[in-house]
């Protein structure tokens, strides 16, 4: 018999022992709190246990950990701390490296055989600029710190006068054309212009045989040679000009590559990484049956692929002085025109501008406001007038070089 038919019988039984002891029988009476007693023992022992769930343990719900909020640095284009370097915008371990005049190193391009170059991922600002035939050379600035190796060096080229002049900065180069050289120290003088050779080490020296990719430059060293000739001037120069700040400008347009083209086995390519907020560059490369492609390019002292916060495209005239296309003046003082800043992951248009000689290039929107600069390492493609910016696909673009 089941559970409910016991509870559903106990009533009709109570109910029966109590009309049996309604007839007022002794011992009936005894018989019916037996019999009661013995029906309730049954149906309570019929009844199915209860078994308790345990209780469950609540998890604790984490907090929730606030990730840091990035540090905004804004600075320029004037009234720069002490500690900032004005080329960079970012603040310097020794304030004492300051003062002093920037280092500037002419760095060559080519051979092939030269590269990969030194010391360029410590450089503040690097020029690229066009020398002809096809061809283009670096002039690397350096200000904030210093590198041990940079080059290999190569020589001077006329717009390296007014460069290093407008940065006030001292030139280390492996002699010059005699017109270029000249006109360079007549504007530079003795002391401001090193070329390497055996006096000249350990500012510049070679590391091997003597070949056009063998001379290498200390940066440090260069300085301590500088301030040890005759007529040389000491402190902290004024640079001011240029504008940084971490929170991009408005308006930007997403640009995520770009190439630089100088003829058609002359390529530079930049890409963007978020993660480091930095474009990483490559280079050309061509094989003996002129098949080109491109690779990574490193600093020789790190083994790092090379990394700027800004890339910035100058366009400025260039007029040539010889029917070899090999001497060019280049108007980059006392001027302005189109510049296009990357940053970011992002393109920019604005306008450079040079009115003082003396004086670094400046950027501006094109409502003649500042155009800030990403904190951190520029490299600055000087190109002619005529080069011409395409895209080719969304986020990638192209400069291809062209004069005047």
């Amino acid at each position: 018999m089941n559970l409910k038919k016991r509870w559903f019988l106990l009533p009709l039984v109570i109910a029966g022992l109590v009309l049996a002891g309604c007839q007022g029988t002794p011992t009936q009476s005894e018989s019916v709190n037996q019999t009661l007693q013995a029906a309730v023992a049954q149906t309570l022992t019929a009844a199915p246990t209860v078994t308790l769930m345990p209780t469950g343990t609540a998890t604790p719900i984490p907090t929730p950990t606030a990730s840091p909020t990035p540090t905004i640095i804004q600075v320029g284009p004037t009234n720069f701390p002490a500690d900032v370097n004005p080329l960079t915008g970012l603040t310097v371990s020794d304030a004492t490296i300051l003062n002093r005049r920037p280092v500037m190193i002419k760095v060559s391009n080519y051979p092939r055989t030269g590269r990969p170059h030194a010391g360029l991922s410590s450089a503040d600002i690097v020029f690229d600029y066009y020398i002809g035939e096809g061809g283009n050379r670096f002039l690397a600035l350096f200000y904030g710190q210093d590198s041990t190796k940079v080059g290999p060096i190569r020589s001077g080229r006329l717009v390296d006068r007014f460069l290093v002049r407008e940065y006030q900065g001292i030139l280390g180069l492996i002699y010059a054309y005699p017109p270029e050289y000249e006109q360079i120290l007549d504007m530079l003088g003795f002391s401001r212009t090193i070329s390497g050779g055996p006096s000249t080490c350990p500012a510049i020296c070679s590391d091997g045989p003597e070949t056009v990719t063998s001379r290498f430059a200390d940066t440090a060293e260069m300085t301590k040679l500088y301030e040890s000739r005759a007529g040389t001037s000491v402190g902290k120069p004024n640079l001011d000009g240029m504008a940084f700040n971490t929170t991009p400008p408005a308006n930007g347009v997403a640009a995520t590559e770009l190439t630089m083209q100088f003829s058609r086995a002359n390529l530079g390519q930049w890409k963007y990484d978020a993660a480091t907020k930095k474009y990483l560059r490559w280079i050309e490369d061509e094989d003996t049956a002129g098949n080109v492609s491109l690779i990574p390019l490193t600093d020789r002292n790190t083994g790092k692929q090379l990394a700027f916060s800004n890339v910035i495209v100058v366009y400025a005239n260039y007029e040539t002085l010889n029917g070899d296309d090999t001497i060019h003046e280049i108007t980059i003082s006392g001027a302005n025109g189109k510049a296009i800043l990357f940053r970011d992951g992002q393109m920019y248009e604005g306008i450079w501008k040079n009115t003082n000689v003396d004086a670094p290039l400046q950027f501006f929107t094109r409502d003649n406001q500042p155009l800030e600069l990403q904190p951190g390492n520029s490299w600055i493609n000087i190109v002619g007038l005529n080069s011409r910016l395409s895209q080719d696909q969304p986020g990638v673009y192209r400069v291809v070089f062209g004069k005047p």
